[in-house]
């Protein structure tokens, strides 16, 4: 495995490796496809790389075959975008109940026995007739009672919607990803199948071989976390991984394991060069005939195939395998440059037939990932031993294994932090995870124990067993590592899009100072200090305090920014399950969107998961100044976060009640006008009403999920509740309907935080009308994603929806 590597990556000459023409202006096109969803940046990029070609490869022709590239990339990518959903049906706006039926086109297994399914050909028969649905519906089946086929039809009674994710700005575009793909609509399903069900259906030909290999996976592999992972490796079905797996495997660095790619086709092109090495120990005389190295591609070209058809072709791994071919072409006809080239013809292929993989995660990581170790790893090489005896060598090893990955994840970092958010610098556990998986793992157990289990069940059994034992000892380690301290995770500064080329301007510039190109490495400066210039120009103008109400679905999420700059958050949506984190995948990433993970004040205004639960990831991993609630501490295991988050940062709570102020800046206030001190009453009307001042102007009154009881309370004990925009107490429910409310806020805006197509049917049509009737602008966040307000020093908005 090592040797493979090792002619893998670049060892002809030393320095960084020169381009062909073609592959010059292959970013051109790359950029072009980009620009039909980020023009500015792409158009940048594309300028700031005809400025290095111009000085670093003159050539006459290159500038204009750029030009003509980007543009005809803008134009493939915007013929091949297909169609967004277009109008909802009646049915589906009422949230009406319709018979679906469809055929199976793909079939995904995820962690806690879930099927993520592809639906084409859908058809829904609701009350007012049949309607015929274009694109994929994506169907999760929850915990289901039996496995499908792909081609296989199916029929159902459920709820649909389109496609619409969280609308935030600075977050990835869930509904434009979606769209890329085809996948216009979504529906969810648990357990069994009622009224309706799978259609009967025989598998034939290599379908029914793969099911034979899946079952005979599952027969044999035992029920276990360690027992799971064959299924992923071999299958890339994650469906027996359990969520807990999932989180440990994450926080050791070494997801990448899970997702079949480049990596899980190195190993078996490992283990194809492994039959090759014992042929010719066998053999030597065939090498004669043979080279090792072509003996390796040959040993390996099948069983490549088999694991594409074996994975049912998914796009990570089709991926991975062009790829490899290209490489194991290049090392076939003992061509130099192995690595590089073959990355660029495999982008170009891909690109060619399947443009819109620009915009997949995966094709981003797996391209940068093999930049990273094309152009740094060498660098890191020159600080390996000399391996000389048995124990140098496996030193060596470890630390190409380390190296390797470190290039990788440098390479990869700032696109990492901006799709998730956190750091996790946990290299360490690749040197264990890597070696003992691909050589172990997945070719003795694995593959041995499949193989296995057509001839002998016992030894198949054995071989899975033990494989699953070193697996769940793996997790173990990972688990102590974690429970002392030793797994750390930390929020990370998001980049904006002029920083991520900075970043890779200043990767390049310090790979040319390794090699002594000092005047190189300067002019990759000039654009550098022009792109910072870009990205500060619009930080600076008159004071203002801006609000966003971030798009968190059927949950609430309030961020105030002050004119110093200070941020207070004002609860943190959440949703009532243990699968989806809102702090960590949507408020936590938005705060750190070109700032520190640094929160100056929370308000919670009570205990409820859809204000609160957001709020536990804010508290883990950011800095906060002040946490400020009513007293209330969230159930169950949101709660514990909670708890354990203010011991381990010291961090005192502070229960407030009316009467009471705090100044988030000078000038700028935050007035408590309820709960009073001797208030009772339900979880709901005991909500803080909080309301924003700023010189003495009333900017904006919230009101938590105030009820009946608690908003009388409100308007019996205060006076001035004047505001320029209100946020609509509990989400706009009826229960919450208060006329003489409104008149007293008196507000220009009124806005509520309501999930799309929310099962409450929030906003209530009677608040709707009463606001109408008051001539109140009212938005909401599933009408309009996030929803951002700014006022002047005076106190007037003077941007708003």
């Amino acid at each position: 495995m090592k040797q493979v590597a090792d002619d893998l990556i670049e060892k002809s000459r030393p320095g960084i490796p020169g381009l062909f023409l073609w592959q010059v202006i292959v970013p051109a096109f790359v950029f072009g496809i980009l620009s039909i969803q980020w023009l500015l940046p792409s158009m940048t990029a594309l300028l700031v790389y005809l400025f290095l070609v111009f000085f670093f490869r003159p050539e006459k022709s290159a500038a204009f075959l750029m030009l003509m590239l980007f543009g005809l990339g803008h134009w493939y990518g915007n013929s091949v975008l297909p169609p967004g959903p277009g109008p909802m049906p009646e049915w589906m706006a009422a949230r009406e109940k319709v018979q679906l039926s469809g055929t199976i086109q793909s079939i995904k297994g995820a962690p806690g026995n879930r099927l993520k399914i592809l639906l084409e050909d859908v058809s829904c028969q609701s009350k007012s007739g049949v309607t015929d649905l274009g694109g994929y519906l994506n169907w999760t089946w929850d915990k289901p009672d039996q496995f499908p086929f792909v081609g296989q039809q199916v029929s159902f009674v459920a709820r649909v919607k389109p496609i619409h994710g969280f609308r935030n700005s600075g977050l990835w575009d869930y509904d434009f990803y979606c769209r890329t793909k085809n996948i216009r609509y979504r529906t969810y399903t648990k357990g069994e199948i009622k009224d309706g069900g799978l259609m009967p259906y025989q598998p034939q030909g290599l379908q029914k071989l793969r099911t034979s290999l899946r079952e005979h996976i599952l027969k044999n592999a035992p029920p276990t976390d360690g027992g799971a992972i064959f299924p992923a490796l071999l299958t890339g079905d994650r469906f027996f991984l359990s969520n807990d797996s999932v989180e440990l495997i994450r926080r050791a660095g070494v997801s990448h394991i899970l997702a079949l790619s480049g990596l899980h086709v190195g190993f078996i092109v490992a283990m194809g060069f492994g039959l090759a090495w014992l042929i010719g120990l066998i053999y030597p005389c065939i090498y004669l005939r043979i080279p090792k190295m072509r003996l390796g591609v040959l040993f390996s070209f099948v069983p490549v195939l088999l694991y594409l058809w074996l994975g049912q072709f998914s796009p990570s791994l089709v991926r991975a395998v062009c790829m490899f071919g290209f490489w194991g072409l290049l090392m076939f006809f003992n061509r130099g440059r192995v690595l590089l080239d073959g990355l660029f013809l495999a982008v170009v292929v891909i690109l060619v037939f399947v443009p819109l993989s620009v915009f997949d995660l995966g094709f981003q990581l797996s391209v940068l990932a093999v930049a990273g170790i094309a152009l740094l790893y060498p660098v890191f090489a020159r600080l390996m031993p000399s391996a000389h005896n048995p124990s140098l060598k496996a030193v060596r090893f470890a630390l190409a294994v380390f190296y390797v990955s470190l290039s990788a994840n440098i390479a990869l970092l700032p696109l990492i932090v901006w799709n998730f958010g956190v750091l996790i610098p946990n290299f360490l556990f690749n040197i264990l995870f890597v070696p003992i998986i691909g050589s172990f793992i997945m070719p003795v157990c694995g593959v041995g124990g499949l193989v296995f289990s057509y001839f002998s069940p016992e030894i198949s059994h054995s071989l899975f067993v033990v494989g699953a034992k070193v697996f769940d000892w793996l997790l173990q380690l990972v688990r102590e590592a974690a429970s002392i301290g030793l797994l750390p995770e930390y929020a990370f500064y998001r980049p904006h899009w002029e920083e991520l080329l900075i970043y890779y301007l200043l990767l390049g510039a310090v790979l040319l100072l390794v090699y002594g190109k000092l005047r190189q490495a300067q002019l990759l400066l000039v654009p550098v200090v022009l792109l910072l210039g870009v990205r500060f120009s619009g930080e600076f103008g008159p004071d203002r305090v801006r609000m966003d109400i971030l798009d968190t679905g059927q949950s609430q999420c309030v961020v105030i920014t002050g004119p110093e700059g200070t941020r207070t958050v004002v609860d943190g949506g959440g949703g009532f399950g243990r699968t989806f984190d809102m702090g960590r995948s949507i408020v936590g990433p938005w705060l750190t969107y070109g700032h520190l993970p640094r929160v100056d004040n929370i308000f919670m205004t009570h205990g409820d998961r859809d204000h609160a639960g957001g709020l536990a990831f804010l508290l883990e991993k950011f800095s906060v100044g002040s946490f400020y609630s009513n007293g209330d501490v969230p159930s169950g295991w949101i709660g514990e976060r909670f708890e354990a988050a203010f011991a381990e940062k010291g961090l005192n709570p502070q229960i407030l009640v009316s009467g009471e102020k705090v100044v988030l800046e000078p000038g700028l206030i935050m007035e408590v006008l309820h709960p009073s001190p001797v208030f009772t009453g339900s979880t709901n009307d005991r909500s803080l009403y909080l309301r924003l001042l700023w010189n003495g102007h009333p900017l904006l009154s919230i009101s938590g999920d105030l009820d009946r009881k608690g908003i009388r309370a409100v308007l019996k004990h205060t006076q001035d509740l004047s505001s320029s925009v209100l946020l609509l107490p509990h989400h706009g429910s009826a229960g919450s309907y208060s006329p003489e409310l409104y008149e007293r806020v008196a507000p220009a805006m009124a806005i509520a935080a309501c999930g799309f197509l929310n099962r409450f049917n929030f906003v209530a049509k009677k608040v709707i009308s009463e606001l109408d009737k008051r001539h109140v602008c009212m938005y909401t966040t599933s009408a309009y994603g996030m929803i951002t307000v700014e006022w002047n020093s005076e106190g007037k908005v003077i941007t708003g929806p």
